[in-house]
């Protein structure tokens, strides 16, 4: 461990192996569903641990995405609550926190499996026949309806199941922040059905060995930027999460199958839902004002020097911008409901744009201290290189990926 600058930034690069969830590749549930840019469950073990919890104390995460902070809370005894502008999000975070009866899941399973109906009402979206045959997409819509027909906490269960394994049998490939469509997967209905069994019965072997503790956890679709009442009007021992960082990748569009599939039914409020996610994408509209945020002399720099670069979208300016105002309001938010003495910890990356550096992290670092949180250090986990775009164009310098801890 060292330390670098007056800013606090100390090296932890042992617990970088933990950023990435491929430490959890056989650990249930968070082998469950690869969720993509999620960090593994035992770095939030080693925050936790860091942050002094005790049993039953209780955890916000304002950006669950794939729900690893809530998961591990209610593992290791703390009580956790999630928040996220995305309904796919929450949905996963709950179902992966869900305590399941698998006798009651079997006969669930049997009711699905017997009840196709083919008359169904699909989007009329581009990237659904894109990435599906005709025969195959009706398929998928009949089976979700005939999920929809049996009771909670199954019908979660089994739509979780049809949702994880969209990747598996459409021709669409998450690729970096966008699906990439390919040609040469051809996959009838009853392929679908298949795997859908096989990995219900699958999960099922999984839910019949696994335990929670009697910790509570809870997922809400809610704004980071602006907390709904029951988030707001609580107190929390620890925050603890990872917002999407500002390199264009745009999780409405990567999960752009799961969320028409399960949850929003026309392009209008898919794209809607795109506008209103945090501004760390050029394709995200500012929302809120960002009263009493002052922009930080270090990002007023970095703008200069971007004024004088070729820049491939004209939106990335208004991006970085708008992404630390929109980062302003959710570090004033988690402020406002954190207990006093206790810590926020917040994982987040360096970015670079047409060759030019970044330091999320120290701005973030500063912008925290506008809204009353007291650093207390940067500690970088582990550096990443250059994307091969811009290693194409730029020496390999490589970015930084780190754990800011403030203390209120």
């Amino acid at each position: 461990m060292s330390t670098t600058n007056k800013l606090k930034i100390v090296e932890k690069l042992e617990w970088g192996k933990f950023v990435s969830p491929l430490s959890d590749k056989n650990i249930v549930p968070f082998n469950w569903y690869g969720f993509k840019h999620r960090f593994g469950s035992e770095l939030v073990s080693k925050i936790f641990s860091m942050f002094n919890l005790s049993e039953g104390d209780v955890v916000l995460d304002p950006f669950c995405g794939g729900g690893t902070t809530l998961i591990k809370s209610r593992l290791d005894g703390y009580n956790a609550v999630g928040l996220d502008i995305s309904p796919f999000s929450t949905f996963l975070s709950n179902v992966l926190t869900t305590t399941y009866d698998a006798s009651k899941l079997e006969k669930a399973l049997n009711k699905i499996s017997h009840k196709i109906n083919n008359k169904v009402e699909i989007p009329d979206v581009a990237i659904l026949q894109k990435s599906f045959s005709d025969l195959t997409l009706k398929y998928i819509y009949s089976l979700r309806d005939s999920i929809n027909s049996v009771n909670s906490p199954e019908k979660d269960f089994f739509l979780f199941s049809l949702l994880s394994i969209l990747d598996n049998v459409s021709k669409a490939k998450k690729s970096g922040g966008f699906l990439r469509i390919t040609d040469h997967k051809k996959v009838t209905p009853k392929v679908v059905q298949k795997m859908f069994i096989e990995t219900s019965e699958k999960l099922m072997d999984d839910i019949r060995t696994f335990k929670y503790s009697d910790a509570s956890t809870s997922a809400i679709v809610g704004d980071a930027r602006k907390y709904p009442d029951e988030v707001k009007s609580r107190n929390f021992d620890a925050i603890l999460t990872s917002p999407p960082y500002p390199n264009r990748h745009d999780y409405t569009r990567i999960y752009e199958l799961e969320l028409l599939v399960g949850f929003i039914s026309n392009n209008q409020s898919l794209k809607h839902l795109r506008y209103e996610t945090l501004r760390s994408h050029v394709e995200a509209k500012k929302k809120f004002e960002g009263d009493g945020y002052v922009r930080p002399l270090l990002l007023g720099e970095k703008i200069n020097e971007l004024n004088n670069r070729e820049l491939n979208n004209t939106h990335v300016l208004p991006t970085i911008e708008g992404y630390f105002e929109d980062m302003y309001l959710s570090l004033k938010e988690m402020s406002g409901v954190l207990k006093a003495s206790k810590y926020i910890g917040l994982v987040v990356s360096n970015v670079r744009f047409a060759g030019i550096m970044i330091p999320v992290d120290e701005l973030l670092a500063e912008i925290g201290e506008q809204v009353g949180l007291h650093l207390q250090h940067i500690y970088v986990l582990r550096y990443r290189g250059n994307s091969s775009q811009q290693m194409l164009r730029h020496k390999r310098e490589p970015s930084r990926e780190s754990l800011i801890v403030w203390k209120k």
